[in-house]
């Protein structure tokens, strides 16, 4: 591989860190959860058969969740459907703005490699305790709100449901915590520790530095 199609691939490797970053933030405006309101009495401000959605920015801000426009309860039958902001989500999205401060910020490849790589492993383990969290406040909440019994052979969690928001932002994360991650240990495992050998009569011969991505 010519030197130039090398430094454009590693040109095109640095941009996928903040890339990815940016992706599984926006990814926080699309939806995290749903509860299906087929449930006796419906959820929140949905009658039964509407559903309620939670986007990832809802869950971090404590947000209104959209709720199908014609299965929306008379007002004086609503309940409440908001949950208070989310300390974890909220940190995810704290984590992503570092990550990528750090991805365009740090010119030592090694050091950028290990935060970023760092960084989104704890987003993405953050992103699914929060999710986990969120599901038992929500089942709790449903089940507060029944007006009835269960459906048979119907359990609460069957009517909260992960979505795809939530699935494509933790990959995201998983990626970019990978891929930086590999990037890490192939530099740590570089030999002459990126600078030339001593080049004194009797010494080893100088080293070209080892070009960092």
């Amino acid at each position: 591989m010519a030197d130039g199609e090398r430094r454009s691939v590693r040109r095109f490797s640095r941009l996928l860190s903040p890339a990815g970053l940016v992706l599984a933030g926006l990814l926080f405006l699309a939806p995290f959860l749903t509860v299906s309101c087929d449930a006796p009495g419906g959820y929140g401000r949905a009658a039964s058969g509407g559903t309620t959605t939670y986007t990832g920015w809802d869950l971090a801000t404590g947000g209104t969740p959209d709720v199908t426009a014609d299965k929306l309860l008379p007002p004086e039958q609503r309940r409440s459907d908001v949950l208070a902001p989310q300390p974890l989500a909220g940190t995810v999205l704290v984590l992503l703005v570092i990550g990528v401060l750090v991805t365009v910020g740090v010119g030592r490849a090694r050091t950028r490699r290990g935060v970023v790589a760092a960084l989104a492993a704890i987003a993405a383990l953050f992103l699914l305790v929060n999710q986990a969290t969120v599901r038992v406040l929500v089942e709790e909440r449903l089940r507060e709100q029944l007006t009835g019994p269960l459906p048979d052979g119907k359990e609460i969690g069957d009517f909260v449901h992960d979505q795809g928001g939530f699935g494509f932002a933790l990959l995201a994360l998983v990626l970019v915590a990978l891929g930086n991650l590999a990037g890490w240990v192939r530099l740590l495992r570089a030999p002459g520790g990126m600078t030339a050998a001593s080049s004194a009569p009797g010494g080893p011969a100088p080293t070209a530095p080892l070009p960092e991505a």
